[in-house]
């Protein structure tokens, strides 16, 4: 790294920071995981696998997580083709409707299922028949709607850069569209399918919201290590359980960004040459835009029934119309608190993120990889995990933390740290250093020149994760549920805990402020990566 004396103490600040709030905690979950009766041992994974409750909850999660991946694929595969391949209408509804979870809660699925089908819900209501969609069959669904924008956004982007030469070729060569299909299409699509695959089953490990609400008392892993914690104080398996979630939470992170990421799959050489698109056999495009209908009518129906039970009294009950949901003294409370926590963090996590992406590309420090390995970590790692190491690190002096919102908004800046780093990242591979060359050379200091050169440069990508790291900072639930004091709440928490005790107008009047907020922040949030050409969402 250049000699500034700044930017070396800035460093070394930066570092200790992301060894305090990142490194600290998770090793702490490590350690607390193998301490037994005062002393160190392998005594509690012995207990794990001992209890059949116990390691269920992690084959729960692995089936859940396998099922959930296969169901999202073949959907965003079949959305991502009759969008791409086929001329049938809609494509544009298909597309738009596809992406709506985006702009909600993660769980708002979860309470639209229950209005839906729950034990009096409208299947009730009107054909009388009380489906079970507690457990397996709810928890499924909900994962899938809640996760499907992740798995087409990147599926989409896999099918739309393909060569349409090479399946020209194909049929031009005798074979028939279905071995076109099978032969070209898919094995091309491969790499954006497996990418998806492994973000899509590492986010259902982690999901901890739908499971609370619509699990039904199903063991899964992240639950069960929140249930230990709050519910029976056995911090030692709750770590164990953390461990076991952070293992293959590791191993796609590791795939992602160390074997995928520079990977070259190569599937068109030389000028793309322009063809006519072809017309789709009957065999092969409606299967796939009957899926691809049928999943969006079922998005849209979940958000449907949200909007009427926040404008009625009772849903289906008394259908009256009323606003009075929206105008609970504790929900627009825990909505300023939310407002409050995440735009705090959201300015944390910009500037500092800001600075150390210009400290990693342009100083290129001493360890260089590893510091960026740590400052990606906390975006890995599920919110359970950073949850409960927040908890064993910050809840005795002199670190106490615990109680206050400033746990809640270190942990938000933390956790979106690597979306604000690879933006900067991003964003000064697009600056020319013959820029900040310059200005050094006309007499100002490495320091004059960040703060009047490349900081007016970059402020596409703060903005970018500002309005970033704010959105997810409003929805999210898993990390901060242990933090949370009595007395506080958050927006995200509430909906939940209205949702559990059947307060389904208010929770979904709640849902709606929500994901209104989340809306202008992603149109915001598209528009300034469009001008400034900094992807946050790829595809979208």
């Amino acid at each position: 790294m250049r000699r500034d004396p700044l930017f070396i103490v800035l460093t070394i600040i930066m570092t200790l920071l992301l060894l305090l709030f990142v490194v600290y905690p998770l090793g702490s979950v490590l350690i607390t995981s193998f301490r037994l009766e005062g002393r160190l041992s392998l005594g509690n994974y012995a207990d794990f696998f001992r209890y059949s409750y116990y390691y269920r909850s992690m084959l729960n999660s692995l089936m859940l997580g396998i099922v959930t991946t296969v169901i999202i694929l073949v959907i965003a595969f079949s959305l991502s083709y009759t969008i791409s391949k086929t001329n049938l209408p809609l494509k544009g509804f298909l597309k738009t409707a596809s992406l709506l979870p985006l702009i909600a809660p993660p769980f708002i699925f979860s309470l639209a299922l229950i209005i839906i089908a729950g034990r009096r819900g409208l299947i009730y209501h009107f054909l009388k028949i009380s489906p079970t969609i507690y457990g397996w069959p709810g928890l499924i669904t909900a994962q899938v709607l809640s996760f499907l924008p992740l798995g087409f956004l990147m599926v989409n982007n896999v099918i739309q850069s393909l060569n349409p030469s090479l399946e020209d070729a194909s049929l031009d060569l005798g074979a028939s569209q279905a071995r076109t299909l099978f032969r070209v299409i898919i094995p091309l699509s491969l790499p954006g399918l497996f990418k998806a695959a492994l973000l899509v089953f590492i986010i259902s490990l982690a999901d901890f919201g739908n499971p609370m609400l619509i699990g039904g008392g199903l063991p899964i892993m992240a639950t069960d290590a929140y249930n230990l914690w709050i519910g029976e104080q056995n911090m030692e398996m709750s770590a164990v359980f953390c461990v076991l979630l952070v293992i293959p939470s590791i191993f796609v992170y590791v795939v992602q960004n160390y074997f995928l990421k520079e990977g070259s799959y190569v599937t068109v050489t030389g000028q793309m040459m322009a063809t006519e698109r072809r017309k789709i056999s009957w065999y092969i495009q409606y299967p796939f835009f009957i899926i691809s209908i049928t999943v969006v009518l079922i998005i849209v129906s979940c958000f449907s029934v949200i909007f009427l039970s926040s404008v009625t009294k009772l849903f289906m009950i008394n259908n009256t119309f009323t606003l009075e949901h929206f105008f609970s003294y504790s929900g627009w409370k825990a909505l300023r608190t939310s407002f409050t926590v995440s735009s705090i963090a959201a300015a944390l996590t910009s500037f500092s993120s800001i600075i150390f992406s210009y400290i990693l590309v342009r100083k290129k420090p001493k360890g260089k990889q590893l510091l960026e390995f740590i400052a990606l970590l906390g975006f890995a790692v599920p919110g359970t995990v950073m949850g409960i190491g927040y908890i064993l690190v910050f809840n005795r002096y002199p670190l106490m933390l615990t109680g206050t919102l400033i746990i809640i908004i270190i942990n938000i800046s933390f956790r979106e740290f690597p979306v604000g780093l690879e933006a900067g990242i991003s964003k000064l591979h697009q600056i020319d250093i013959s820029i900040e060359e310059a200005s050094r050379d006309l007499g100002a200091g490495s320091f004059k020149t960040f703060i009047r050169v490349v900081l007016p440069l970059m402020s596409s990508a703060f903005a970018a994760s500002f309005l970033y790291t704010f959105m997810v900072g409003m929805i999210t639930i898993s990390a901060v549920i242990f933090l949370i004091a009595p007395g506080t709440n958050l927006a995200s928490l509430l909906i939940l805990r209205l949702g559990e005790t059947g307060n389904i107008g208010k929770a979904s009047a709640m849902a709606i402020l929500l994901t209104i907020i989340v809306l202008v922040s992603l149109v915001l949030l598209k528009y300034i990566s469009k001008q400034s050409k900094v992807e946050m969402l790829k595809g979208f």
